[in-house]
């Protein structure tokens, strides 16, 4: 039997509201609630995430029982298994440029000027602690919306689906399905997985296709102050990104839950 239980909305505040109410009534893990369109969405901390139709909105209800400090690596997960089901959508060359920028956004890696790094935004990704529980909340650029479109998680330019080929239907509310059906097999998957197993069957797929890796970045806190900045070495087994400033030995290990990615860069290459 599967693990989620799907509840559809035409319209919601945001499907991570209904999730977190659930949450607070004692529903049993696996609900997993969608919409055609939020009124009030938002992605990970706390950040506007503008819903129109055309994207696919959906928050599910977990209950893992495990140790806290592995907790913070299921972001990293449900971020591994949303890429695995787009690029399972896609044709092969669109499924090499969707990559994960840490800690869980989805992106489409462009093709950078410079010392530029370039990319647009796919999927938001969210998980909340609340009531005992947890609210994952994943929100996807299917469709363009009717119209101009709106901006997706304030500065990211959005990318859609649609445009990176995605097949099978012509119908929109069919391709939405699509990939939702998509990401709910690959999460329930990689959650049972990472319940009995943690992060470690995870680590070398996040690493390759993490897109700061190799990169010069300046690492800032909720507040914008820094916290760290040099070189992204990768992710350590508790998911810090590990980040080696300029002439220190040991890099740095920044939590995903107290910090975001202010600016990122190619490295120049000495030679």
């Amino acid at each position: 039997m599967g693990l989620f239980r799907l509840q559809r909305l035409a319209e919601a505040s945001s499907t991570n509201d209904v999730v977190k109410e659930a949450l607070e009534r004692g529903e049993a893990e696996g609900l997993a609630v969608t919409a055609q369109r939020q009124s009030g969405g938002y992605g990970r901390q706390g950040r506007s995430w503008a819903s129109p139709v055309g994207g696919m909105y959906l928050s599910v209800l977990l209950r893992p029982q495990v140790a806290c400090a592995q907790l913070p690596t299921l972001s990293l997960v449900v971020a591994v298994a949303v890429r695995r089901a787009l690029a399972s959508l896609l044709p092969e060359a669109s499924g090499r440029r969707v990559r994960v920028k840490w800690p869980n956004d989805v992106v489409c890696a462009e093709t950078g000027e410079g010392q530029a790094l370039a990319f647009r935004k796919l999927v938001g990704i969210s998980l909340e602690q609340h009531a005992g529980g947890l609210c994952v909340g994943i929100g996807a650029n299917v469709l363009p919306p009717a119209g101009e479109a709106a901006p997706v998680a304030g500065k990211n330019e959005p990318a859609y689906l649609e445009e990176l080929g995605l097949g099978g239907t012509c119908e929109p509310q069919a391709a939405i399905d699509e990939v939702r059906g998509a990401v709910l097999r690959e999460l329930e998957g990689a959650y049972r997985r990472w319940l009995a197993e943690g992060f470690a069957p995870f680590a070398q797929e996040y690493a390759d296709h993490e897109l700061l890796a190799g990169c010069l970045v300046a690492i800032e806190d909720r507040n914008g102050s820094p916290l760290a900045a040099g070189l992204v070495e990768g992710v350590d087994g508790q998911g810090h990104l590990l980040v080696r400033e300029e002439g220190v030995t040991a890099p740095v290990a920044v939590s995903s839950g107290e910090a975001h990615v202010a600016r990122a860069r190619y490295q120049l290459s000495s030679s």
